[in-house]
């Protein structure tokens, strides 16, 4: 029995003990002391060696073994990712690529000829996020824009929508539709519809711009014009008005706009009258409309 409490005493000490000793921490930091204190917290000299078979940890695990750059000094006798190469990739791909990133050689990054350390910064503790605009200046820029999702808020991040790690269109994060993707957040949006908008069906992104614009809700035009890419004018639009006072139901009713109210009513904006855009389940009230009016 006491046999056993001296072996699990044993054991606990060496766990508990492991992140100290971790690797050759201590002994890099003799020379690299800003570095290694910059490390204290960091992920990489946290994982112990059960949790990645076969991998060395600590310091050790991304520069290779240290023994002969500490004794000479020489920085060649190190992998120092100086000047990062596709063999110095593989060496975060040993790791990453168990944890998430089998899609990477074939993404759009990897075809450019990109590597982790173009985004990525092991030592440095900024946001990884902030190199996206250092290529993607023209989506920065959008996200300027009136209409924008609420990225420079604070309450999203690129990474909301997009893994760069991924082989999908736009790197989008969905291997389905596009829309599914809108559809995590814009859940009422989804259907299915009895009378459906097959815009809203095919792809969100005909009529809205997810990365800014000037037209309100992110859409790619203001009405009308965003309508009448697909859709002609009411023939409403060309009738002319009374110019004194309408009667309607047996009441009333000033015409401030003459001659012109129905033009102005009928090319203004569609949504007044149409505001189930992306569909709805009751009929329209236009017979001729078969349902499709998308009114209510």
């Amino acid at each position: 029995m006491k046999a056993r409490v001296l072996l699990a005493l044993g054991c606990l000490i060496c766990i508990v003990a492991w992140p100290a000793s971790a690797g050759d921490g201590p002994t890099c930091a003799d020379c690299h002391d800003e570095v290694a204190a910059a490390m204290a917290g960091n992920i990489h000299m946290q994982i112990k060696p059960f949790e990645v078979p076969g991998r060395t940890t600590g310091c050790e695990g991304c520069h290779g073994d240290g023994t002969r750059h500490m004794e000479e000094g020489d920085p060649a006798l190190i992998r120092t990712f100086a000047r990062p190469t596709a063999e110095d990739a593989r060496t975060c791909l040993a790791c990453h690529r168990e944890k998430g990133l089998p899609e990477w050689d074939a993404s759009t990054h990897a075809a450019e000829g990109l590597t982790c350390f173009d985004c990525h910064a092991v030592h440095d503790p900024g946001n990884p996020l902030d190199s996206c605009t250092d290529c993607h200046g023209d989506v920065a820029a959008r996200m300027q824009l009136p209409s924008h999702h609420p990225v420079r808020e604070g309450k999203m991040t690129c990474s909301s929508c997009h893994d760069t790690h991924l082989a999908t269109e736009a790197q989008l994060r969905t291997h389905r539709r596009i829309n599914d993707l809108c559809f995590t957040c814009h859940q009422a949006q989804e259907g299915p519809f009895v009378f459906e908008h097959e815009p809203v069906e095919e792809d969100c992104r005909i009529c809205h711009d997810p990365h800014g614009t000037v037209a309100n809700n992110l859409l790619v035009a203001n009405e009308p014009m965003l309508c009448l890419q697909c859709h002609e004018f009411h023939f409403h639009a060309a009738l002319v008005s009374p110019d004194g006072p309408v009667e309607v139901g047996g009441t009333e009713y000033e015409n401030p706009d003459g001659r012109y109210s129905m033009n102005r009513a009928f090319t203004t904006k569609c949504t007044t009258c149409h505001p189930r855009v992306h569909g709805s389940d009751l009929p329209s009230q236009t017979l001729p409309g078969s349902g499709r009016g998308l009114t209510r």
